[in-house]
């Protein structure tokens, strides 16, 4: 399953303190991280290592290397991250979708584009 946040940071971003809604917020983590990722096409949505210079580093085929957390894992980018957890608040709060009908049919809300616009690949956009 796709989930660029932890269980812990959504029920954190939430204000959940108890386990009983654990297997919902999953679903939600999951389907905001989906619909992230289709936002992004092509994109990583991870944090690439880079020089002093701030400058992505490459492998020898032009790839950027990940950088990855203490555990071996890729860092998810910070504008990914807050997008899926902000996503994930309208989820969790329009239970129904209401608000949904207020979103351009296939868009995300304006706040999470204008948060993963920078990121996205222009030439598959």
């Amino acid at each position: 399953m796709l989930q660029y946040v932890t269980l812990q940071q959504a029920k954190d971003h939430l204000r959940v303190d108890h386990d009983s809604e654990d297997n919902d917020i999953t679903l939600k983590i999951v389907a905001a991280s989906a619909a992230v990722k289709g936002y992004l096409k092509s994109s990583s949505p991870y944090e690439p290592m880079r020089d002093s210079n701030d400058t992505p580093l490459l492998d020898s085929n032009d790839i950027p290397i990940l950088d990855e957390d203490s555990s071996g894992n890729p860092i998810v980018r910070w504008e990914v991250r807050a997008a899926v957890l902000m996503l994930l608040g309208i989820f969790y709060r329009d239970r129904d979708g209401q608000e949904m009908k207020d979103w351009a049919h296939g868009y995300l809300p304006a706040p999470i584009t204008a948060l993963l616009y920078p990121l996205r690949d222009p030439a598959i956009a």
